[in-house]
């Protein structure tokens, strides 16, 4: 058999169900799970706690896994979903997990007796998995939403027993390279203990992504030239247009040369992983570099025409809750 296509945009194709599936399994890269960072969180009912649990609105790929060449399927919860109970506990704890699952009666062999038309993606509990499983049963087309750890002799769903699976199908990433070189009249270091902007020109307008939860950085300054003295203090790069009271800051970098070095260049750097607030996300923020010292030291640092300063920030698009 050759290659078979069936193009929406040309007259009189019809489009099989299993050829569908196996074009959307192959726009997402065999991957499943959720398709926002958002999408189909697993509450517990507000205001008051119930044994019933809410799924919020966003949409999903399940990729199938009980016939090969099965293909994807996708589903979209329209507003929040209710239809789930948890089942109370008796003398012993338990774990459920609260998933959503591809139940097609067409395949060879199917098990789900549901029709073969309208709704296929099914919110379910799997009742008593292993304490902190965080994968489904295999051989299902399922994709985990939720753990819900039990207590003992308990019938209500608290939010502290509802643990968070989701993860994002095809997720986003954007990396972002900044360079500064220095200038040719050297700038030194911060004199005292007090947080600055330092070095100078290290600083840039970034646009923050709107799917944007992690951001990964790895940074290094390169041949800082030693002045007379004992140099002892930090760098680190911050987001944010105060240095002191960044919205997103990275650890400490230390700095500590002893005065016997001598006169020589020095390079340091370092990287993070840190959460990117919902406050940010999709807007324009100021990245650059804070520097202070430990209040101890008598030498100080030089940016000059022969150093260079650079960053590299990774947007990442992970499940989150907020």
């Amino acid at each position: 058999m050759t290659f078979q296509t069936a193009v929406w945009a040309v007259n009189g194709n019809l489009v099989d169900a299993a050829y569908a599936r196996l074009m959307l399994q192959a726009s997402t890269l065999g991957s499943q799970g959720v398709i926002g960072h958002l999408d189909c969180q697993v509450n517990a009912t507000t205001p008051s706690p119930t044994a019933g649990i809410v799924i919020t609105s966003g949409a999903v790929v399940v990729a199938g896994a009980e016939a090969s060449y099965q293909g994807s399927y996708y589903g979209w919860n329209v507003g929040n979903d209710t239809t789930l109970s948890i089942a109370p506990t008796a003398g012993a704890i338990r774990s459920d997990m609260v998933v959503a699952r591809a139940e097609d009666p067409t395949w060879s062999g199917s098990p789900w007796g549901n029709p073969a038309s309208g709704q296929i993606i099914f919110p379910r509990v799997i009742s008593g998995v292993a304490a902190g499983s965080v994968l489904p049963p295999g051989g299902q087309s399922v994709i985990p939403l939720a753990r819900i750890d039990m207590p003992a002799s308990t019938s209500v769903v608290q939010q502290s027993y509802i643990h968070d699976l989701r993860q994002v199908a095809v997720p986003q990433t954007l990396q972002i390279v900044n360079v500064v070189q220095g200038p040719g009249s050297p700038v030194l270091s911060a004199p005292s203990a007090t947080t600055v902007a330092w070095p100078p020109g290290a600083n840039w307008q970034i646009q923050i992504p709107n799917w944007a939860t992690i951001v990964t950085v790895a940074w290094s300054a390169n041949e800082l030239l030693w002045q007379s003295g004992f140099v002892r203090g930090y760098m680190w790069p911050v987001i944010g247009s105060s240095v002191s009271a960044p919205t997103v800051t990275t650890p400490q970098q230390i700095i500590s040369i002893p005065a016997s070095d001598g006169p020589y260049r020095h390079t340091i750097g370092g990287g993070a992983m840190v959460s990117i607030p919902p406050s940010i996300r999709g807007t324009t923020q100021t990245l650059q570099f804070a520097n202070k010292t430990d209040g101890t030291q008598t030498g100080r640092l030089s940016f000059g025409e022969h150093a260079s300063v650079w960053i590299i920030t990774q947007f990442q698009q992970q499940a989150a809750l907020l």
